[in-house]
């Protein structure tokens, strides 16, 4: 029969084996630990400078980058929202926000640290019926490497749910908690579902892009195809084609109702653009025999 001393060094080796495996766990934990510093909060917008212990990143922040030309950027981005019956290709980013999504990346652009990258988070308060109120986050990580502004989108026009309310979900690279495909314009190249790497410095990025809001506050933006951009100017247009969509006389036939039918609903699924659409449906007025020409 073994004594008590006997077994004790087989005790403390089994003790200090565990020891030694917590402390590296401990150790692993602490050098995966997060930072977060908030720098802006304000107006439903909140900026957070991000940092992991031991992270050997090497960004180009501080950098400037006028709010202007962010917002130029921003409006731009455009995600496709997949449902089981349709697809829907609509703004990332809801015009009353860009203004104020803008200055508050330009100020975490302009703060953070070679090793730090950028979250932002906006919440628009929306009512309904003038009592109910619902809220939507917008939310992104953002960063700058060499010559290009990288930019994950997290959520888009999101409806927090209530119990939500005082603890929004971080935007993390790799992970995609919506669904929805971001889609790039000129001067930028996709990276993965939801994440783009912007040009930024380029001088497309100098001036606005066509939206607009309505007196009664709606958002109004031309539709564009699925993957393709409208034109930039007016000169980009075909010169040969009528501008703007011709009134539908009296007298056309049922062939030319049905085939303007036909362009209507690919217009209303968006499969064809509001400048394609007009060249379009001018030409088929103009085979018609009721419209004198042909």
């Amino acid at each position: 029969m073994k004594s008590a001393w006997g077994s004790l060094p087989a005790m403390i080796s089994r003790k200090s084996i565990a020891l030694t495996a917590l402390v590296a766990f401990a150790a692993t934990l602490a050098g995966c630990m997060t930072t977060r510093t908030t720098i802006l909060e304000q107006k439903g917008i909140t900026v957070q400078l991000i940092s992991k212990r031991g992270d050997k990143l090497e960004l180009n922040h501080p950098v400037f980058i006028a709010p202007v030309r962010l917002s130029h950027m921003l409006a731009r981005i455009d995600i496709r929202l997949t449902t089981k019956d349709s697809q829907q290709r609509v703004p990332a980013f809801h015009i009353q926000e860009i203004d104020g999504i803008s200055e508050g990346l330009a100020k975490g652009l302009k703060e953070a640290a070679p090793n730090q990258r950028v979250i932002v988070y906006s919440v628009r308060r929306e009512k309904r019926f003038g009592i109910f109120e619902t809220k939507y986050l917008t939310s992104f990580l953002a960063y700058v490497h060499g010559e290009h502004l990288f930019l994950h989108l997290s959520r888009s026009n999101w409806e927090i749910p209530t119990r939500r309310k005082n603890s929004l979900p971080e935007p993390k690279i790799g992970k995609f908690p919506s669904k929805f495909r971001i889609l790039p314009g000129k001067a930028m190249r996709q990276v993965d579902e939801q994440s783009l790497a912007i040009s930024w410095s380029d001088e497309i990025f100098e001036r606005p892009t066509r939206t607009r809001v309505t007196p009664s506050g709606q958002m109004v933006r031309k539709t564009i195809l699925m993957e393709s951009e409208e034109p930039e100017s007016e000169e980009e247009a075909d010169p040969a084609q009528p501008t703007g969509p011709q009134a539908i006389p009296a007298g056309i036939s049922a062939t030319t109702l049905r085939a303007l039918a036909d362009l209507e609903e690919r217009r209303q699924r968006g499969e064809i653009g509001e400048h394609a659409y007009e060249q379009e449906r001018n030409k088929i007025l103009a085979a018609d025999p009721a419209t004198g020409s042909d």
